[in-house]
């Protein structure tokens, strides 16, 4: 749960600009920021601790992938409704497709609270 409030934490940057510009009617660099904030997260906040790991421990980093095609089908999940929430709103951002990746978020911490108690 500590792991979620620091992620939360940590994107909240990123929301707000992307608000303002959202504000400023420029959505597309909105969602561009999103997009490529999480591109960033995944590539080099994996990717560089993992090589000065192995640079420093000269040992691989064993990663547990037990449950991780339950993520992964989550993730298409959240991907789909998000196309559906996008093609009934006609391609606009609306509020009504922000409160559907609000629920769609509150879904995933609650699933993933559920499998993982002990986290």
């Amino acid at each position: 749960m500590g792991l979620t409030i620091l992620a939360a934490g940590t994107s909240v940057p990123d929301a707000l600009s992307s608000v303002l510009v959202a504000r400023n009617g420029q959505g597309d660099m909105a969602v561009a920021n999103s997009i490529g904030s999480n591109v960033f997260d995944i590539l080099i906040g994996l990717g560089l601790p993992w090589m000065m790991a192995g640079l420093i421990y000269d040992t691989p980093s064993i990663v547990g992938v037990d449950d991780l095609w339950v993520g992964i089908g989550f993730l298409f999940g959240v991907l789909f409704c998000l196309i559906i929430a996008l093609l009934a709103s006609k391609w606009i951002l609306r509020r009504s497709v922000g409160a559907v990746l609000i629920a769609l978020y509150c879904v995933y911490v609650a699933f993933e609270l559920f499998i993982h108690p002990n986290i």
